[in-house]
């Protein structure tokens, strides 16, 4: 690799990730969705002064602008066992349907990815998901991306649950955003397990893995997080913050940044757009900004969106349907 890659992938989902938690789902969103899109506005604001390529994996029925009674449609199987069914079929429900969400998106100056999160954000994992479910969930979502110009080509699993790989790389997919790879230590048998159990309040000393891109047995090119933005428990980072002490998660976060750099690998991550609750969460973004820019302005940095990196590590030319939403960010950086 020319230089380090900087990766960050936005679970977007709205109210989609929550459709099976229902008191949950009424504690953190807004009635309308409003507080939600500003979030995203605010997010798509520190990108563009910084110019951050952003993957927002889009739930895909947020491309729909209201229900229109699809005579085959997953949530019809979610009457009667979750209130998320009467809030999205027949409605119009901001939380539920965000075509404008994927438009602001679209819109930004600098230009972002739009890849996949599945249809309904039901789990991909073979052991509750057909191999039918799977095909219809993948088949909607490439449909509705397609009517809007969008050819899609990166998946992150929804709950990151991986599964059903050959199917998306029947559909044109050529990468996903990998499960977050462990450290030596964390695979010791007595160590490892503690660990890994107690893993995002370890992290907020220890660096984030990098890596560098690699091809599964699929075919697809793996691209694995290396940190949740918000894998604390939001009672814990709310201490820390309060406590002035939330720059030291940040600053292990900017340690995997640079390492990155100097060591030409990659590093991923991610977070839920919702997540963004306190101006701390935006002030950290901002800081990770700064370093990656700091980084690009060295020229041992770049940042760029799954697709492209996946393009690069695999030695393909990009498709004219999906170079438009990457490639102009390449003279960025």
């Amino acid at each position: 690799m020319d230089s380090g890659y900087f990766l960050f992938s936005l679970d977007t989902e709205l109210a989609w990730g929550h459709y099976d938690y229902d008191d949950l789902r009424a504690k953190l969103f807004s009635p309308d969705g409003s507080r939600e899109r500003r979030k995203i506005e605010r997010i798509l604001a520190i990108f563009n002064e910084f110019e951050i390529v952003g993957t927002w994996a889009i739930v895909g029925h947020l491309w729909y602008e209201r229900c229109v009674e699809c005579e085959v449609c997953p949530v019809l199987e979610w009457r009667g066992r979750y209130a998320s069914a009467d809030q999205i079929i027949g409605t119009a429900h901001p939380l539920w349907y965000g075509p404008d969400v994927v438009e602001r998106i679209a819109a930004s100056p600098t230009p972002q990815e739009i890849a996949f999160h599945g249809y309904t954000h039901t789990p991909f994992s073979e052991a509750t998901m057909s191999a039918a479910q799977a095909q219809l969930e993948i088949s909607e979502g490439v449909r509705l991306a397609a009517a809007r110009g969008v050819q899609l080509r990166a998946m992150v699993f929804p709950r990151n649950r991986i599964g059903h790989l050959g199917l998306f790389k029947q559909a044109g997919f050529t990468t996903f955003r990998g499960a977050e790879v462990w450290p030596r230590p964390y695979r010791a048998p007595l160590l490892g397990k503690f660990l890994r159990r107690y893993n995002y309040y370890v992290s907020i000393l220890t660096t984030p893995q990098v890596f560098e891109p690699s091809i599964d047995a699929s075919g697809l090119v793996d691209l694995p997080a290396s940190r949740w933005l918000f894998g604390l428990d939001a009672r814990t980072d709310a201490a820390l913050d309060n406590r002035g002490w939330g720059h030291i998660r940040t600053n292990s976060m900017i340690r995997g940044i640079r390492r990155a750099a100097a060591e030409k690998k990659v590093i991923h991550l991610w977070a839920h757009p919702y997540e963004f609750a306190t101006e701390h969460a935006f002030d950290k973004l901002r800081r990770l900004a700064e370093a990656v820019a700091e980084e690009r302005a060295a020229g041992r940095m770049r940042s760029v969106g799954m697709t492209e990196l996946a393009r690069l590590a695999s030695g393909s030319t990009p498709d004219a349907a999906t170079a438009h939403s990457v490639a102009p960010a390449l003279g960025k950086g």
